[in-house]
């Protein structure tokens, strides 16, 4: 069975980005990668030579999430966020900032996990307060990054669904 494994972005409008990639589990799995701080640090490390030394998550309405990686030569990249709604295993919406700006400013993102039968679509919204923090944040190559952590996923899902 071969399915895509393809990172999807768009730009359907001048303040979102949209994200859209399948993955080979079940949606609460899926779900669980992105909301348990032993699994997230298991995938979202970001590009080469880089890991995610602090994550930090209150997952309630209104609880907070920090996250901080740790990269070459004493690099570091962090932001926080806060949780809004929470639907498990379907949904989630936060807002988000990184310490250093990146002119990205305040994000708000909406995650959806629709089951497809034994896999999970995951789309992906980030809406920014303004096209050039769009357009900032589409430049940081912050698509690169998401790839990266999200073939780490691939392999996580694989381990716990012995697929």
């Amino acid at each position: 069975m071969s399915f895509s494994t393809t990172l999807t972005v768009s730009t359907p409008s001048d303040l979102e980005v949209v994200i859209e990639r399948l993955f080979d589990a079940p949606a609460d799995l899926v779900f669980d990668c992105y909301t348990k701080p032993d699994l997230v640090r298991r995938w979202m490390t970001g590009m080469d030579d880089w890991s995610l030394a602090t994550c930090e998550i209150d997952l309630r309405p209104g609880g907070t999430y920090r996250y901080v990686w740790s990269g070459p030569d004493g690099a570091s990249m962090g932001l926080k966020g806060i949780f809004h709604e929470i639907e498990p295993p379907a949904r989630l919406v936060t807002t988000e900032t990184f310490d250093d700006d990146f002119g990205m400013g305040k994000m708000l993102i909406e995650c959806a996990f629709q089951a497809e039968n034994d896999r999970t679509r995951l789309k992906q919204t980030i809406t920014y307060e303004s096209k050039g923090q769009r357009d900032a944040s589409l430049a940081t190559g912050m698509t690169d990054g998401m790839g990266i952590s999200f073939a780490s996923l691939d392999a996580l899902l694989a381990d716990l669904t012995g697929k």
